[in-house]
């Protein structure tokens, strides 16, 4: 006959069970967990600068008017055929370095899938993601902007999930296991030191 303790009215063998469970769930998601730290940026190395809304506004509006300019102009990754007047622009995420002198900023690109070479119905849509760098003047002004050509993200079938892998990308997955230019993520306040600006 199995002995209950009183006061918790649990027999023994049903704590010891339980505690098994306890450890082994704990286990597996240690397990589950570890694979993702790898790919993620460490707490004490995490990048959680911020501006003032009305910089970030005004940041948001030149870029949105320089990548308009850069379709216009067929320029690089914008050099494709379906890239044109009609092409809707998303400035996604801007992230800015410790010192505020660099950024970083996601671009989603809307376009009709008729354009794509294979064709497809003008009223269905399809979503890039590209990731650019640039660096910020002592009056708050971008230049040198350039692409930053880690990965191609193309053909997604809405704006949140085109939003979501280039954050993933650039967030948990970008080290020097997939670019050897790009040991530490966005997020990293290594990044803004990092050799991707020396190129």
């Amino acid at each position: 006959m199995e002995r209950t303790n009183p006061a918790v009215g649990i027999s023994k063998a049903k704590r010891k069970k339980m505690k098994i469970l306890i450890i082994l769930f704990c286990v597996i998601s240690n397990i589950c967990n570890g694979c993702n730290l790898n790919d993620t940026t460490p707490i004490k190395y995490r990048n959680y600068s911020k501006v003032q809304p009305e910089i970030y506004g005004k940041h948001e509006k030149y870029l949105f008017g320089y990548i308009r300019s850069i379709i216009g102009k067929g320029i690089e990754p914008f050099n494709v055929k379906e890239y044109d007047s009609l092409t809707e622009v998303f400035i996604d995420t801007i992230i800015y370095s410790p010192s505020k002198n660099k950024l970083a900023f996601f671009v989603i690109a809307k376009n009709s899938n008729d354009k794509l070479l294979s064709g497809g119905n003008r009223n269905e849509f399809h979503y890039d993601a590209h990731c650019f760098i640039g660096h910020i003047s002592l009056n708050d002004e971008i230049f040198d902007i350039s692409w930053l050509s880690a990965y191609n993200l193309s053909r997604y079938e809405n704006l949140e999930s085109a939003s979501y892998r280039i954050r993933e990308l650039h967030f948990q997955e970008f080290n020097e296991t997939r670019n050897p230019k790009a040991k530490y993520n966005l997020d990293d306040i290594r990044f803004w030191d990092s050799e991707v600006w020396n190129n």
